[in-house]
């Protein structure tokens, strides 16, 4: 079975990992787990309708101290250690599966965010990599907010509305390219 993916280019991965840098729409909220919480639920709790996540720690954060969002997209590690997420998916009505190479956004995982979209309390489980899914995100959702951890730095919270432009001048950078079983 053949993959179409979207390659990231290498020059964009740090750019990527310091997105509070470049882009002033962005909120970043850093400090310890509890603060960073109280925080995102003085932001967002209002707005969990409209709240997608990407991570599973700050999935787990989400859950633990905010609320079930609209949808939450994880790979089953934390900073590429194994992570159990056995106890995420009890918090969720609809669960889609995808696989997601890394350093890459897979029709694949396109399409099962296509559909998690259009209902609520969904979750999108990536084998491989779910970094660069918030950026897929981005290009699908009309409104809302995306939320994604920046590892060892802290949270960021993106208004997708204010950042359309720079999502597909960022997206427009990637190569496409068809996997086959061998290359996987």
């Amino acid at each position: 079975m053949m993959m179409i993916i979207y390659r990231m280019p290498e020059s964009l991965r740090e750019r990527l990992a310091k997105p509070y840098l470049y882009n002033s729409s962005l909120i970043f909220v850093q400090g310890p787990r509890e603060y960073v919480a109280f925080s995102l639920r003085t932001l967002l709790y209002s707005s969990l309708d409209a709240v997608h996540v990407v991570g599973d720690y700050t999935c787990e954060t989400f859950l633990h101290y905010i609320g079930v969002p609209r949808l939450c997209v994880i790979d089953g590690n934390i900073m590429r250690s194994p992570f159990n997420i056995s106890h995420i998916t009890r918090y969720f009505e609809y669960v889609f599966n995808c696989v997601n190479p890394r350093g890459s956004i897979s029709m694949d995982c396109i399409k099962k965010l296509q559909d998690a979209l259009s209902l609520y309390k969904s979750l999108v489980i990536a084998k491989g990599e779910e970094d660069l899914l918030s950026l897929a995100l981005m290009m699908y959702l009309p409104a809302g907010y995306i939320v994604y951890g920046i590892p060892k730095k802290g949270v960021v919270v993106v208004d997708v509305s204010s950042t359309k432009s720079e999502t597909i001048n960022l997206f427009s950078q990637f190569s496409l390219a068809i996997l086959t079983p061998s290359s996987l």
